[in-house]
């Protein structure tokens, strides 16, 4: 074998080789980006759980505060008919009545005012949960889609690397018959000696 005819099957293999590490390595950078896509989706899934712990705190404050008004009420209460009552005022009519009624209805109105403001504070909870699913998702689709273009340009460079040594073994006549082959004519050909 001629030099020049080793050294083009040298270039021809290292080309392949070449292009084999090559996407080997793409390869192995798409599982990285898969990988941290996937944390980042577990970080940001994490925030779920941080947020439904969150809800359980203000719905049991709500009902913490709301038993607190409803003894307070009951004590407020209590002592309005007992100052009334020592008073000598007869509290089953009239204005010692209408105290009692305008706390009832305070206290109606500050316990309705809490449910709305928890409803409202629920809602926005599971709407901050929900974006937190999605961009979840949406981080591991994103680090799917980037490992795929990796893996194809991985890909694409292994096709270029045996592109490349087609080339190589064209251009040095490695893919020709030697003089000295046998013809593919049926015609018998006078062989040099």
């Amino acid at each position: 074998m001629d030099p020049l005819t080793a050294l083009a099957i040298g270039q021809a293999g290292l080309s392949i080789l070449g292009g084999i590490n090559q996407q080997s390595a793409a390869d192995r950078a798409a599982e990285a980006q898969k990988a941290i896509g996937e944390f980042n989706a577990k970080i940001i899934e994490r925030d779920i759980n941080l947020l439904e712990n969150q809800r359980t705190i203000i719905n049991n404050n709500v009902l913490i505060s709301n038993t607190r008004k409803r003894m307070q009420f009951r004590k407020l209460q209590g002592e309005v008919v007992a100052n009334f009552a020592y008073a000598g005022i007869d509290i089953a009519v009239g204005t010692p009545m209408s105290v009692l009624r305008e706390n009832a209805r305070e206290l109606e109105y500050e316990i309705t005012v809490d449910k709305f403001n928890n409803y409202v504070t629920n809602m926005q909870i599971n709407d901050a949960q929900e974006d937190a699913r999605l961009t979840a998702q949406m981080s591991r689709m994103e680090a799917g889609a980037s490992a795929a273009a990796t893996r194809a340009q991985g890909t694409a460079s292994l096709i270029s690397s045996f592109g490349q040594a087609a080339k190589i073994g064209y251009n040095s006549g490695m893919f020709s018959s030697p003089s000295y082959a046998p013809s593919t004519s049926l015609r018998p050909q006078a062989r040099p000696f």
